[in-house]
């Protein structure tokens, strides 16, 4: 009995979709379409500082928020909106997903048949106990580029109209479950063109700069209950009461990391050996980006976020 009770709460193989009920290819959509709408909102604000500025082009961005772009958008801009343009929209953009879920539960009972027989004069306390725990780690690694992600008709997710695409607007943030809602990307690609944009416009690579951002969002959830059970013995009024008490309790820590890379760079020369001697393997690109990367720029970017992930790695080892 202890043990069903124990486990009427715990999850075989737990995963963040029980939390935030987003399945999780929904949930990298939500991610790549408010990083989408970041970069046309970034758009729209460096265009409306041009000397003058364009209306025209303008208020076509501002009715495409969210939508795929049209390949062929360059052939509206004027030669500084196309300097803009050319300078990013090959931007490499790399996603670092890690969702490690831990489940506690435990339960334990007490009871003493034999004092309640006796009423009182003799006694055996026995007690049971139980304690579960289930851990799952799931990571992996999306990539692409800037011009992959305005132009592509496939990125988006189930609306309310039945539609299936990205909204006009950001979704609402999620604080219990903050990976399901709106995180701040727009805060990191407005920074991230703000500091290219402290340097002129330049096709010397030398002027590029590679960014990462990690975001860890930690969520604890735990309850417990405690019933018990008092019998009476009969034809004694005054006889001791024989207690029974079960208690049962259960936790979940949801830990939802992301490390989003950003490169306008080639990629670099790998570490040196002393970064192989402290971690095994660590000379090497991931083996979760995928193959076939499809620009110097996006590799940058996967780099960038598997260096983030190995300096948090070193932060941890040696503080």
């Amino acid at each position: 009995m202890l043990v069903a009770v124990a486990l009427a709460g715990c999850s075989i193989h737990p995963v963040q979709q029980e939390a935030t009920g987003v399945p999780t290819p929904i949930l990298v959509q939500y991610i790549r379409c408010e990083t989408r709408l970041a970069i046309q909102d970034k758009a729209i604000e460096l265009l409306n500082k041009e000397d003058p500025p364009n209306p025209a082009i303008i208020e076509y961005l501002t009715r495409l928020r969210g939508m795929p772009w049209d390949p062929r958008m360059r052939t509206r801009m004027n030669a500084h909106e196309r300097a803009i343009y050319d300078k990013y929209i090959q931007t490499g953009i790399a996603y670092d997903f890690s969702f490690d879920i831990t489940e506690d539960n435990g339960a334990s009972g007490v009871a003493d048949p034999v004092k309640f027989m006796t009423n009182g004069s003799a006694g055996i306390g026995l007690s049971a106990g139980g304690d579960f725990k289930r851990q799952n780690i799931r990571h992996f690694i999306v990539s692409e580029t800037a011009k992959d992600l305005l132009e592509n008709w496939d990125i988006g997710y189930p609306m309310e109209d039945g539609r299936r695409g990205c909204g006009s607007d950001y979704r609402s943030p999620n604080y219990a479950y903050p990976i399901a809602g709106k995180i701040g990307i727009d805060e990191l690609i407005s920074t991230f063109f703000d500091l290219n944009e402290i340097r002129n416009l330049s096709i010397d690579k030398s002027n590029s700069t590679v960014f990462a951002d990690q975001l860890t969002f930690t969520t604890t959830l735990s309850g417990s209950v405690s019933p018990h059970v008092i019998v009476a013995p009969a034809g004694n009024g005054w006889g001791l009461l024989s207690p029974a008490s079960i208690t049962a309790g259960g936790s979940r820590l949801d830990k939802h990391a992301l490390i989003i890379g950003l490169s306008l760079d080639t990629p670099k020369g790998t570490s040196g050996r002393a970064v192989a001697a402290v971690v095994p393997g660590g000379l090497g690109r991931s083996a979760l980006q995928r193959g076939g990367v499809r620009s110097p720029t996006e590799q940058s970017a996967l780099d960038a976020v598997s260096q983030a992930r190995l300096d948090s790695y070193l932060d941890r080892a040696f503080r």
